[in-house]
């Protein structure tokens, strides 16, 4: 009887012991995969705080001389002054040669004008860093913020993809979707922003009647302040600058007036309103 009640016993200690065991190898390996997931949070994090300071350390040191419009500037780097087309945003025209001015495009340019204008920026240039027109495409820094995802989030800008340079493109998409949301800049018009750029037909007059809105108030406001402060875009951005700048393959910079040889079929580099502008960024004016 003793026998029998020892056995029974035993029995009901191993059982235990196993569930124990089991509960506690459970717990353990529980342990260890959160262990595990938190090691590998860690890490990720760690890289992309090492990539960030890889980026930032190969940024070129530069500073803007000239602001052409809402995504294109011509900076000195390394000494040379080169023409920067900012990478993943397209503004709308302002000084393009055969391209009306199309709404929110004096905004976009007056905002990159006094936020860049004379100031001492970061460049980070792309995986493919130059264009057909000898741009340097980049990803422009200021007091250390990406100024391309600025132009995003304030509705300045629409998202313009063009591989291989994507890399901020999930940032850049989500900012997107926030501003359009938000009805932000260029969202407010509807059907306005297409995947080829912008459709200004959709919006015509009333862009006209809100700037000269926008205008008169500005004049009735200004009795007793600054002039500079919230006037108009001056005249060259307004679509009135006729004069091409082209730079030729060997690197020489002419300038084309209308009813030159050659006006009509120059692809300009940029625009001018005179002559002696042209002549000030270096372009001599063509032959023929």
């Amino acid at each position: 009887m003793l026998s029998l009640f020892v056995a029974l016993t035993g029995c009901g200690t191993s059982s235990d012991s196993t569930s124990t065991s089991s509960t506690t190898t459970e717990e353990s390996s529980s342990n260890a995969s959160s262990s595990s997931n938190a090691d590998k949070s860690t890490e990720k994090k760690d890289e992309d705080t090492e990539k960030e300071s890889e980026t930032a350390s190969s940024r070129l040191q530069a500073t803007v001389t000239r602001v052409v419009d809402g995504d294109t500037l011509r900076a000195t780097v390394n000494g040379k002054e080169e023409k920067v087309r900012l990478i993943l945003v397209d503004t709308p025209e302002t000084v393009h040669p055969s391209k009306p001015v199309q709404p929110v495009g004096p905004e976009a340019s007056s905002f990159t004008k006094k936020m860049l204008s004379n100031k001492k920026i970061e460049i980070e240039p792309g995986v493919q860093e130059r264009d057909q027109y000898g741009r340097l495409l980049a990803y422009i820094y200021v007091d250390g913020k990406m100024f391309n995802k600025t132009l995003i989030e304030k509705g300045l800008a629409r998202v313009a993809v063009f591989p291989p340079n994507t890399r901020y493109l999930d940032e850049f998409k989500a900012l997107e979707q926030k501003a359009k949301v938000a009805k932000l800049g260029i969202w407010q018009y509807e059907n306005y922003v297409t995947d080829k750029g912008y459709n200004d037909t959709v919006v015509g007059s009333t862009y006209s009647s809100d700037q000269s809105s926008s205008q008169s108030s500005e004049k009735g406001s200004t009795n007793t302040t600054s002039s500079t402060q919230n006037t108009p875009e001056p005249a060259k951005e307004t679509g009135s600058c006729t004069i091409k700048g082209n730079i030729s393959s060997s690197g020489e910079k002419i300038y084309h007036m209308p009813g030159g040889a050659y006006y009509d079929r120059t692809i300009a580099e940029e625009m001018f309103c005179s002559t002696s502008e042209a002549e000030n960024h270096g372009y001599r004016v063509s032959q023929r």
